[in-house]
């Protein structure tokens, strides 16, 4: 019997890379996230904010609003992969993140899933869930 694996490189190197997409994008705007985003994601943020596509607001709402602030820089570090499935994956990793004179230091998690598979269609992977834990 063969022991499993938990790793796929070209899977890990496709996640760490969206990832690495996703912080680059909120360097932007969070509009630019947007088309990252899973049909339904799920955003759990540090002080009691979880956004959702139904939430009041909705992670739609915060991203593309006028209050939302782009980071000016991040840098992830410790970053691994967890593969789930074949249309599934976590990833977690530290951050720090700067924005004018504020500093963010947070482990953070997102899961990334092939959203529009189907018989004869790639699909693209989506995030589908972001949690951040300040340290």
């Amino acid at each position: 019997m063969t022991t499993p694996t938990l790793t796929n490189p070209s899977l890990t190197a496709a996640i760490c890379s969206l990832e690495h997409k996703a912080w680059a994008a909120l360097c932007s705007s969070g509009a630019e996230l947007v088309p990252l985003l899973s049909s339904n994601p799920v955003m759990i943020f540090p002080s009691n904010l979880i956004l959702t596509s139904v939430s009041s607001p909705t992670v739609h709402d915060m991203l593309q609003g006028s209050d939302f602030q782009p980071w000016k820089s991040y840098k992830l570090s410790h970053d691994e992969v967890v593969i789930l499935g074949k249309d599934s994956a976590l990833i977690y990793y530290r951050v720090e993140a700067t924005r004018d004179s504020e500093t963010f230091r947070a482990i953070c998690s997102s899961a990334w899933v092939l959203e529009g598979a189907s018989e004869g269609v790639t699909g693209d992977w989506k995030m589908a869930h972001h949690q951040q834990t300040l340290i």
